[in-house]
C-alpha cells in the first residue's frame, strides 16, 4: 500500500499558526494525541507552525506528562519538520518537542491566529481562534469518566469554547451534540472527518502478511465507554467461534477499568490476550494478521479503529451508535453495543461475506488529513 505524497506548499513566508499541543504531552499517545500530532504534519505542509501550551510545570508533573513545552515557550515547525511523521507518529511527537524551546511573545501571538485542540483558558489570546471537538461524553456518559474530566470539559462546553471563533467538529455526530451542549451558535462549528492514524501513505511494516482468521482484534484504551466488559463475556460465551479462538485488545489501561483488568482470560479454548501499548509497526501489523477487528464502543465522537482497520483491508464489527453510523462503508457490519445476541449476527453476517470486499477509494475520499488541514487553514482568515 502507498499513496503520492502530499503537495509541500512554500510556506516560508506565511503567517503561523499557532497550535495549543497539550494533546502531545502525555508520555502515552492514544486517540486525541494521535490525531492532534496527524493533523500538525499536514498543517505544517500549509504553513509554519507554533507550539505552545496552557500546561504549568506543576501540572505537568502531577499528572505525569512531559516537561519538553511548558507554558511561556514555543517550539516552531515547518515543512521540513512533517517529514518523517508518516512513520510511527508516537515517536515523531516525541521528536518534534525535542526541537529547540524560545520564548512566547505574547506580542506576536497577538497578531495571528490559534487553534486549541484540547481545553482553553478563560480569556483570548489570538487575533482568532480556533478549537477542535471531539465527543461530548462527559456531558452524555458523565460515569465513564472521573471527576475532573467532568468539571473541566463540562466548564470548557458551555462557557470558554464560546470564546472561539469557530471550531472542527470530528463527526457529523460531534456538530449534532454540539448544537445543544455547545456555547459555540451551531453555524460557527463545521465538520471534517479526519485521516487514519497509522500507515497514513504506507505500511508501517513492509512485506507480505497472512490473515489469521482466529484472530480478533480490539484496538482501544480500557475504560468504561469502550464497553469491555460485553466484548469479553460475549468473547468467552458465544457459540459462533470456534475454539482456539484469540482476542487480541491493543491499548493502556485507562480510567474506571479495574473490574475488566480482572476479568477471566480462557474459557472453551479460547484466550483473550491484553497486549498494552505497541508501535506503530506492530499495530500494522496486528491490523493485517487479524481475521477481524470489533469495537463496542459506547459513544464515540469519530472512532480510529474502524476507519485504521478497513484501511488495512480488515472488516470491522462495529456498534451502531454516534459518530460509528456515518462508517456506513462495505467492510463494516453493525450491532447492537447493548445486545451480545446483535453480535452473534453481525459476526455471521461478515462470515457468510468472506472475503470481503472493501472499497479503499470511498475510504480515501472521505478521510484525509490533508483536506482537514486545509478546512483548518480555511478558518484562520
Amino acid at each position: 500500500m502507498a499513496l503520492a505524497k502530499p503537495t509541500v506548499y512554500p510556506n516560508s513566508q506565511a503567517d503561523p499558526l499557532y497550535v495549543e499541543a497539550s494533546a502531545l504531552l502525555s508520555k502515552r499517545l492514544t486517540g486525541i494525541g494521535r490525531l492532534v500530532a496527524r493533523l500538525l504534519a499536514a498543517i505544517t505542509q500549509l504553513r509554519p507552525v507554533r507550539l505552545v501550551t496552557t500546561i504549568q510545570a506543576e501540572t505537568a508533573r502531577n499528572q505525569r506528562l512531559s516537561t519538553s513545552l511548558l507554558c511561556g515557550h514555543e517550539i516552531a515547525l515547518t515543512a521540513q519538520d512533517a517529514a518523517d511523521a508518516d512513520g510511527d507518529i508516537a515517536v515523531w511527537a516525541r521528536q518534534i518537542l525535542r526541537r529547540p524551546r524560545r520564548r512566547h511573545d505574547v506580542r506576536e501571538s497577538s497578531r495571528h491566529a490559534g487553534l486549541y485542540t484540547m481545553l482553553r483558558p478563560a480569556e483570548r489570546h489570538f487575533r482568532r481562534e480556533l478549537c477542535l471537538l471531539y465527543d461530548f461524553t462527559p456531558l452524555l456518559l458523565p460515569w465513564a469518566h472521573t471527576s475532573d474530566t467532568r468539571e473541566n470539559f463540562g466548564n470548557y462546553f458551555t462557557q470558554t469554547s464560546g470564546l472561539c471563533d469557530k471550531a472542527v467538529a470530528i463527526s457529523h455526530s460531534t456538530r449534532h451534540d454540539a448544537s445543544w451542549l455547545c456555547a459555540l451558535p451551531p453555524e460557527d462549528v463545521v465538520v471534517c472527518h479526519p485521516g487514519p492514524s497509522v500507515c497514513v501513505r504506507a505500511h508501517a511494516c513492509g512485506g507480505s502478511m497472512s490473515r489469521r482468521d482466529d484472530v480478533l482484534l480490539v484496538v482501544s484504551t480500557l475504560e468504561p465507554r469502550k464497553n469491555g466488559r460485553l466484548l469479553l463475556d460475549w468473547f468467552l460465551e458465544t457459540s459462533v467461534l470456534a475454539p482456539g479462538a484469540e482476542l487480541w485488545w491493543v491499548g493502556p489501561q485507562g480510567w474506571l477499568c479495574d473490574g475488566i483488568k480482572r476479568t477471566r482470560r480462557k474459557s472453551r479454548g479460547r484466550s483473550i490476550k491484553l497486549l498494552g501499548m505497541i508501535s506503530d509497526r506492530r499495530l500494522c501489523e496486528a491490523y493485517r494478521q487479524a481475521g477481524a477487528t470489533i469495537y463496542p464502543s459506547l459513544y464515540e465522537g469519530f472512532g480510529f479503529p474502524v476507519v485504521d482497520s478497513l484501511w488495512h483491508g480488515t472488516p470491522v464489527l462495529c456498534s451502531f451508535n454516534s459518530s460509528l453510523q456515518e462508517f456506513s462503508f462495505s467492510g463494516v457490519y453493525f450491532f447492537d453495543g447493548c445486545d451480545p445476541g446483535s453480535l452473534d449476527e453481525a459476526y455471521r453476517a461478515m462470515e457468510a461475506d468472506r472475503p470481503v470486499a472493501i472499497a479503499r477509494s470511498a475510504l480515501e475520499e472521505r478521510f484525509s488529513w490533508d483536506r482537514m488541514a486545509r478546512t483548518v487553514e480555511s478558518l484562520c482568515a
